[in-house]
Order: C-alpha cells, then structure tokens, then sequence
C-alpha cells in the first residue's frame, strides 16, 4: 500500500512537473515571438501598385494597397497651410501634465492613445475643408469602383464615416489591434511626411478583411512605408493599428473614411471590439512564431 501510495504521488509530481514546462515553454515562446515582431517592424510587400484601378484587385485579395505619388507637393503644401494643421500638438504630453493637454485641445484633438492626436472634420473651418476635399476629390474615383465592385447595391448609400487629420508625435505610443468595420469599407489613408518603420506608420495584418488565416499567418504584421503624397488604402474589415513614433519629428496624415448608411462603424460593441483585438494580437503570435520556426528550418536545412 505504501508503495502503491508513493507510487502516485509521484506520477501526479511528474504530471505537475510537465504542466508547468509546457506553460514556462508556452510563455516563453510568447513573449520571444513578440519581440521578434516588434524588432521586425517588417515593410509590406507586394502591395503597391501604379494606379488605382490596380490597387483594387491587390485590395482584394491582400485588404491593403499602397499608390505612390498620387497627391502633389503643391496639395500637401496647401494641407499643411490650413489652420486645422497649424494648430496640431506637436509633443507628447507628460504624466504631470497630461490633464491640462488634453484640456487644451479638447474641442479640437483627442487622443486615441498617449501621443496620438485626431481632430476630426465637424471643428474644420470651410476653408479647410475645401482644401481637404482637394484631396478627396483624387481619391473619389477609387471609392466608388471599390463599392461597385462584386456589390449589387453599387454606389448606393455610400458615405464618408470619417475625416480626421493624425498625428503621432515623437514617443507616442503604440494603438491597441483594431478594424475600422465589420462590414465591407473602404479606409484611406494619405501620409502628410513620409511614413518609416519608426515614425509611426500604420501596422497590418494582410488578408485579415476576409479571414484568410493561412495568409495572414504567412505574411504576418508588416509596416506600411509610403512617401508623402501616397495612399494606403485598405479594407476597413483588415486588423491595423498605428505604431509608436520613435523619431524627433511628428507624423500627421489625413485619413478618410468611407462606408454604407445600411452598415455604419463600427458594426460591434465594446465587448467586441476587445474580442477583435484580442484575435489580433493571437494572430499576431502566431504568425511570429510561424516565422521564427520557417527561419530555423531554413538555416538548418542549409
């Protein structure tokens, strides 16, 4: 009996020992695959293209494409003349005085996250607006064949959900995982100064609009790097997020949004917003750990 007693002790001993292994290894495999990713801060891939039209078919499959060179000096110069961009917060706000920042600018920019400030169109003078509009009207003939395409309602119902100019300062912080919709939309963004792996550029998830999952654990989290001028254009369903800025110098952008009156954004709640980001950030995981072990395959083979 006492044999049989030590016995057990020491299988249940051995299934305790092995449990907290697996979760050490689990927690550590965790965490390496994070700050693998965030060393990354992989560039996109593979999804420019020259025009707009062409943009779309990349849209349709990757949830994201970048245009290069489509609004002109000119026109960014006349952005930054507005008084909307004049007024932007151009630092991070210190813990001291945190409160009587966001006091300051409260009826004009709000922050999403330490950092990053929004003003939205409703406090634009018209002025403003007209020169962002401008901008707007480069960009219109893509909103539309984006909803005319493979949709029966075709322009019907479309309007622009949001019109904000963003800016991540230097030491802003990173946003939490999110999407801009659960339904199908169209979110454009066009940087105001070249977007960089570390001023802050927007981070996404390719193939996450259509739940490819096989694709986004292939490609992963990559940084979409666009000079001034461009456009990333992506699916408001893709998992995005802006990141921290880690340079001297701001980043503002202008950022259009543009869905249908039957499915306004956000499309979920509280609760599901937490649940999206939550998925993301897994995939995220996930990915990072696919690419990780690829990597070791690869050096071991050769």
């Amino acid at each position: 009996r006492k044999r049989f007693v030590r016995e057990t002790m020491q299988r249940r001993a051995a299934q305790i020992q092995r449990r907290a292994l697996a979760l050490a290894t689990t927690a550590a495999a965790t965490a390496m695959a994070c700050r693998h990713l965030e060393r990354q801060r992989r560039p996109l891939q593979g999804c420019s293209a020259p025009t707009l039209s062409a943009a779309l078919s990349i849209l349709r499959t990757s949830g994201v494409s970048v245009v290069d060179h489509l609004v002109d000096e000119g026109l960014i110069s006349a952005v930054k003349a507005t008084a909307a961009f004049q007024s932007m917060p151009t630092s991070a706000a210190h813990h001291a005085t945190l409160k009587k920042e966001r006091a300051q600018h409260s009826n004009e920019w709000r922050m999403s996250a330490l950092g990053r400030y929004h003003r939205r169109e409703e406090t634009f003078d018209e002025d403003d607006l007209k020169v962002v509009e401008r901008v707007e009207k480069l960009i219109w003939p893509m909103v539309v064949a984006f909803f005319q395409e493979g949709d029966d309602e075709g322009t019907q119902g479309i309007y622009r959900s949001e019109l904000q100019i963003l800016n991540a300062v230097p030491g802003s912080s990173d946003q939490m995982w999110h999407s801009d919709n659960q339904s199908r939309g169209l979110s454009i963004i066009v940087p105001l100064v070249d977007f960089t792996a570390d001023n802050g550029a927007t981070q996404v998830l390719v193939g996450s609009h259509n739940k490819t999952w096989a694709l986004v654990a292939q490609q992963g989290a990559q940084v979409v790097q666009a000079p001034a001028g461009a456009i990333a254009a992506y699916d408001s369903r893709t998992y995005h997020r802006g990141l921290g800025n880690h340079t001297d110098a701001g980043r503002p952008a202008l950022i259009f949004c543009y869905d249908r009156t039957s499915s306004p954004p956000p499309g979920c709640g509280v609760y599901g917003s937490i649940a999206n980001a939550s998925l993301a950030a897994f995939l995220v995981i996930v990915s990072s750990s696919w690419s990780m072990c690829t990597s070791r395959w690869k050096r071991d083979a050769a």
